[in-house]
């Protein structure tokens, strides 16, 4: 009887060695998934910084030319004023208003370099209407595309949809610096959008000039040409679906519809 009681306890320490052991194991492998989650994570996210970094680096002359251009007003009216002081018979209205005048300008330069500089630090969850955020992000590619002998062609015109500012910027831009520079010959690059059930899809495709044009070459070599890779981590980080093939891409954002023209007033102004 011993014996028996003997044999029972020792297959019930067993059992019981074996759930700790199993549940050990299971712990271990519940770990090892957990880190390899954080450094897939981790690698995803170096991997869209430096895509954002090369990016940034090929808008970089644009942003540059387009905030001179909005201190260049503020230069021209300071030296009409330095003039209008030597003389001895200066108008004091005429002074005044130009004193006003590079107020003005000054705040309309400061405003404007701030959303430039959003770019490279974008601000968090803001939406913009998508006809004027997808303008934007052409009109900051456009005069780069024209001197290598592209156009581009804009029919989104008459989405009544929001969508987040930054992922606009960094999606779209990439997208179409990266068709782009894939093409082997100048092209018109067509915009094309639909909004249905809150999705926004912005088709991009490229077709072939009427009349053959040379490629132009601009003056510098871009700091690295933009690969798709980099737009699909950009993608993967601002939650946008990326679907591409031979001379296209389309691009899917999440959007919400402007209920009426004051809710798209009131996105611009945020």
């Amino acid at each position: 009887m011993y014996a028996l009681r003997g044999v029972g306890l020792q297959i019930r320490l067993q059992f019981s060695s074996t759930s700790i052991g199993g549940s050990t194991m299971s712990a271990q492998s519940s770990s090892k998934t957990e880190q390899a989650n954080g450094l897939e994570n981790e690698s995803e996210k170096f991997e869209a910084e430096a895509a954002h970094y090369a990016l940034m680096r090929r808008l970089a002359p644009v942003i540059r030319h387009n905030m001179a251009g909005t201190l260049q007003p503020i230069a021209m009216v300071a030296a009409m004023l330095e003039r209008r002081l030597q003389k001895a018979d200066a108008d004091p209205e005429a002074l005044l208003r130009n004193a006003r005048d590079i107020v003005a300008l000054s705040k309309e330069a400061a405003a404007s370099c701030v959303d430039l500089m959003s770019w490279l630090a974008p601000k968090e969850k803001r939406l913009v209407p998508a006809e004027a955020g997808i303008a934007e992000c052409l009109g900051m590619v456009v005069t780069q595309l024209s001197f290598k002998g592209f156009s581009v062609i804009d029919n989104t015109g008459g989405i009544a949809a929001r969508l987040p500012q930054s992922a606009l910027r960094n999606v779209l831009t990439a997208a179409l610096i990266a068709l782009t520079d894939a093409a082997a010959a100048p092209c018109k690059v067509f915009v094309q959008a639909e909004f249905t059930q809150g999705v926004l899809s912005l088709r991009l495709e490229l077709k072939p000039h009427d009349d053959v044009e040379p490629m132009r070459v601009a003056d510098k070599p871009p700091y690295r040409l933009l690969e798709w890779r980099d737009v699909q981590a950009l993608a993967l980080q601002e939650s946008v679906r990326l679907a591409r093939g031979d001379n296209r891409a389309t691009l899917r954002f999440e959007a919400s519809a402007a209920a009426d023209s004051q809710a798209l007033a009131e996105a611009a102004q945020a």
